[in-house]
């Protein structure tokens, strides 16, 4: 009780209190399962607080000795209602507990399932290729879902996942209905820049982030906190070019991957990395931030344009990429989420009557 009365800043906190009621978020559940994991020796996911969101239920989840909590990728983040489900895929931590504002937010009636990384548990090894996470998550949601239309979503990193997810779908003879993308770049799609353009932005974005850094560092006001936070960022980037190479070396001698090696997080990036998508032949929405990031490219379409053949839809939305899917900027993105919901099962109404008419 003393761990999330330090963590979530309240007191007195009942051991039936719902964590995100709380206030709790994706940052507070990464720090009271670490802390659970340092005093229990249990390494439980950050989605059991979605079926034990209670000090009372994540206690009788720790007193079961012995027995390892079931394992799947396919999380029920809000189980309830009637229409198809909504699918969020993780970005790269392999979490799906930042997708709790957003289930709360949309309508009463809207299921909304996560899809969280596989290793996240410890015992499994991560998948290294996009396309290999996109066929596991299909054959997940299938399971619950047979048939589509699929509305499928993902979160930076998440909303690559979804597309490829969609792209094995339609090759299944499956239809899509919704791809949301929430502040999702196409890796690589610079590469497919002529040269030019390509030099020309790489100017432009390396001027704009030396002004950014300048004015930071001659500012006053939190110029030593500016210096602490870029201190850790190179060293949390060397940390993973040294993972890289121990990783390459691991695998030129055909060796497993020892378990301080199989992070989930890094693994994840590795894989978007390799990642060339392919032509997906529906449409893509998309939900950029208002605030963007520094010396990020500037295009409305964050490199879709060429690669959905059924167009890119586009809704603006508040906060910037670390904070859109929070409050109080999630109920933006709720409130245009559920419209691109509703619209997409009207026009499928619309066309099944179509297509009963003409028989």
């Amino acid at each position: 009780m003393s761990i999330w009365e330090s963590l979530l800043g309240r007191k007195p906190i009942g051991v039936f209190d719902n964590f995100f009621d709380l206030g709790g978020h994706s940052l507070l559940a990464a720090r009271l399962f670490t802390q659970i994991g340092k005093l229990s020796g249990k390494n439980l996911p950050l989605s059991m607080l979605f079926h034990a969101p209670t000090i009372h239920g994540l206690a009788a989840v720790l007193r079961e000795e012995g027995v390892e909590p079931s394992w799947s990728s396919l999380v029920p983040i809000k189980p309830g209602g009637t229409r198809s489900p909504f699918y969020c895929v993780h970005a790269a931590g392999g979490n799906v507990i930042g997708y709790q504002n957003l289930a709360s937010r949309l309508d009463a009636d809207q299921p909304v399932y996560g899809l969280q990384a596989r290793g996240l548990d410890g015992n499994k090894v991560p998948l290294e290729r996009v396309e290999e996470m996109a066929a596991l998550y299909v054959q997940e949601i299938r399971a619950l879902q047979p048939r589509g239309p699929y509305d499928l979503g993902g979160a930076c990193t998440g909303g690559i996942v979804a597309y490829e997810m969609a792209r094995q779908l339609v090759a299944q003879g499956e239809e899509v209905g919704v791809l949301a993308m929430f502040d999702t770049f196409a890796h690589g799609a610079l590469r497919s820049l002529p040269r030019s353009e390509l030099r020309r932005f790489r100017l432009e974005s390396s001027l704009a982030r030396l002004t950014y850094h300048v004015t930071n560092l001659i500012g006053e006001p939190g110029r030593i906190q500016y210096i602490k936070k870029k201190l850790r960022t190179l060293a949390r980037r060397f940390n993973t070019r040294l993972w890289g190479l121990k990783r390459r070396v691991y695998y030129r001698l055909h060796r497993p991957l020892p378990p301080v090696l199989q992070r989930v997080e890094k693994l994840n990036m590795l894989a978007i990395k390799r990642y060339e998508p392919g032509l997906y032949p529906g449409k893509i929405t998309l939900f950029p931030p208002s605030t963007r990031s520094v010396g990020e490219f500037p295009d409305p379409k964050q490199g879709w344009g060429k690669l959905a053949l059924g167009g890119v839809e586009i809704h603006h939305v508040s906060g910037n990429h670390l904070t859109m899917l929070q409050e109080p900027f999630v109920g933006v993105v709720a409130e245009q989420l559920t419209e691109c919901l509703r619209c997409s099962r009207e026009k499928r109404s619309m066309a099944g009557e179509n297509h009963a008419d003409r028989l």
